[in-house]
């Protein structure tokens, strides 16, 4: 008996001591293969810095399906880790339009509209019959008075349900890191667009201005208007641009001035950062809008080939095939019976990235249009080639004539035998000025003939950062409203800017993989029957075998 008490003393004594301790002292391991539960070092410095308490409404509540389930799990998961990691994060899930009428929903629908949120249509299968109901794939986060929405849901082209989700998973906690840091970090970088030399309108870069915004601070910037002012001189001009962390060219038709060539030079032998889609090829669809269905592509002379030579990189004018290309969207019927028509067109090659790139990896397909091609030259900085047609890819000479009549025409992939071609590249490090050893358009005491640390981006087509226009309202870059497809246009352009910008630590987040496992909802139902039958009789036939085990024992060792 005194044996039996003193055991029960030592074993409450012991879950006193786990109890006393697990309080203290704070551990979770995650054994996972891909360590989908370990949170990355670049988040564990954005909690750290947070000192204040960091508010998380999520909207993934009340009847979902199965997918956003999955979703939901994963996003609570995570929460957890966070919450874990540093005690000020509270989150919540919620259903925003829960138990209110049609007129408050759409009310609370229109004030999470502005917030940035859009609801979802999605499907619930149960007993074989599927139904819709409204979704909110998003989470607000709130930090020292300021909010900001974080999508859930990534769109992704030519993909199915699971792949979204399983996409969405894996981009978890980066759009959890990139919205606090949206909230907590001040905007220190400063990017300087470029307004003067043709380039795209401000509402067709709308969303890539928009999106820069969320980070940097951002300003327009002209260099032509120089060459006829008195007031500002070409010095002063270079001394004000020098103050941007990174200039940006989006798609200039006029040709580059040597005056407007020198300052972005010296610019860049100063180690700033430049970023250029330039477009080599005169061709816009508007173009065939003509009784012909017919329009000629065109060389582009932009003035930059010394320039570009100088820093190892080179435009080809020639005109880019793809067998792997996006869909141009064609009008069918007139008034309100119009409707929208896909066919492939070789013209829009969908590029892909290098794998092992920070900046590509993980990323989706980047839709080009009319898109020349470039080389990388032996030079004194390092490049890598970021994009790449597919190897079925052909290159036609300039001029040449183009014709909506080549949709009716099955593409043939024996004419597509010149490789893969690249599309955009980066060029890092030491570069050699375009203007050592010649004549200068004007003279400045600092010239350098060279820089140390500098970075140079540049795509062969403009139109990569050039967002779609419904009824004058910008659509998000990368989404092609005719057809629905969503490109990673947007997420490239954006992981460039991190990268030349040294903010690459949220480019690591971006690029994490996990792989989700899914349920498959129609093998389940055909098979519903039989795994109800396996959960119910196995338990109890367990049972049943362990209660006769027991039995017999007993039987036996009191026979004995």
């Amino acid at each position: 008996m005194i044996k039996i008490v003193r055991n029960i003393a030592l074993l409450i004594v012991a879950l006193v001591a786990i109890n006393y301790l697990s309080g203290k002292f704070h551990k979770r391991f995650d054994l996972t293969e891909n360590q989908r539960y370990t949170i990355a070092p670049e988040t564990k410095k954005l909690l750290d810095e947070a000192e204040l308490p960091i508010f998380i409404d999520v909207f993934l509540d009340g009847e979902l399906p199965s997918e956003f389930l999955k979703l939901k799990q994963e996003t609570r998961q995570l929460l957890e880790e966070l919450a874990a990691i540093h005690p000020n994060v509270k989150y919540d899930f919620l259903d925003p339009v829960e138990n209110l009428n049609p007129e408050e929903a759409n009310q609370v629908v229109q004030q999470l509209a502005r917030e940035g949120v859009q609801p979802a249509v999605a499907n619930i299968i149960e007993k074989g019959k599927q139904t819709n109901v409204t979704v909110f794939p998003y989470a607000i986060i709130a930090y020292d008075g300021k909010r900001t929405a974080i999508p859930l849901l990534k769109s992704v082209a030519r993909s199915t349900t699971e792949q979204r989700v399983n996409s969405s998973i894996n981009q978890l906690e980066y759009q959890l890191a990139d919205g606090l840091r949206k909230v907590s970090k001040p905007k220190d970088k400063t990017i300087a667009i470029l307004r003067d030399s043709g380039e795209l309108s401000n509402l067709q870069i709308a969303d890539f201005i928009r999106s820069l915004q969320a980070y940097y601070r951002i300003a327009p910037f002209g260099i032509e208007f120089v060459t006829s002012s008195d007031s500002v001189t070409p010095v002063k001009v270079l001394n004000e641009l020098k103050k941007y962390d990174l200039v940006v060219e989006p798609k200039p038709t006029v040709a580059f001035s040597e005056t407007k060539k020198y300052v972005l030079d010296q610019y860049v032998m100063n180690g700033g950062n430049l970023l250029m889609a330039v477009d080599p090829i005169i061709m816009e669809n508007d173009s065939l809008a003509n009784p012909d269905q017919k329009a000629y592509a065109l060389s582009r002379d932009l003035n930059l080939d010394d320039m570009l030579f100088r820093y190892g990189l080179r435009l080809n004018r020639g005109l880019i095939k793809d067998v792997q290309s996006g869909a141009l969207a064609l009008a069918t019927g007139q008034g309100r019976n119009t409707q929208y028509e896909a066919f492939q067109w070789p013209y829009y090659p969908m590029a892909s990235g290098d794998s092992t790139s920070d900046i590509t990896r993980n990323l989706e397909e980047v839709k080009f249009e009319y898109t020349g091609s470039l080389d990388t030259l032996k030079s004194s900085s390092k490049k890598q080639i970021l994009l790449s047609s597919s190897a079925e890819t052909a290159i036609v000479t300039l001029p040449s004539a183009i014709s909506l009549n080549e949709l009716d025409d099955e593409i043939d992939p024996q004419l597509y035998r010149s490789g893969s071609q690249p599309l955009a590249a980066i060029a890092q490090g030491s570069f050699i000025s375009a203007y050592k050893n010649r004549v200068k358009p004007f003279e400045i005491k600092d010239h350098k003939d060279e820089t140390s640390e500098a970075s140079i981006f540049l795509a062969a087509d403009g139109d990569i950062m050039k967002n779609q226009i419904d009824r004058g309202q910008p659509q998000d870059l990368g989404y092609d409203m005719r057809t629905g497809q969503f490109y990673g246009n947007k997420e490239f352009l954006m992981n460039v800017v991190n990268y030349m910008l040294d903010d690459d630590n949220l480019i690591a987040l971006r690029n994490k993989e996990i792989k989700v496992p899914f349920l498959d909802i129609k093998r389940s139902y055909d098979h519903r029957l039989l795994w109800q039958t396996i959960n119910i009789v196995v338990p109890l036939l367990i049972i049943l075998g362990f209660g006769g085990l027991f039995l017999w024992l007993r039987k036996r060792k009191y026979t004995s």
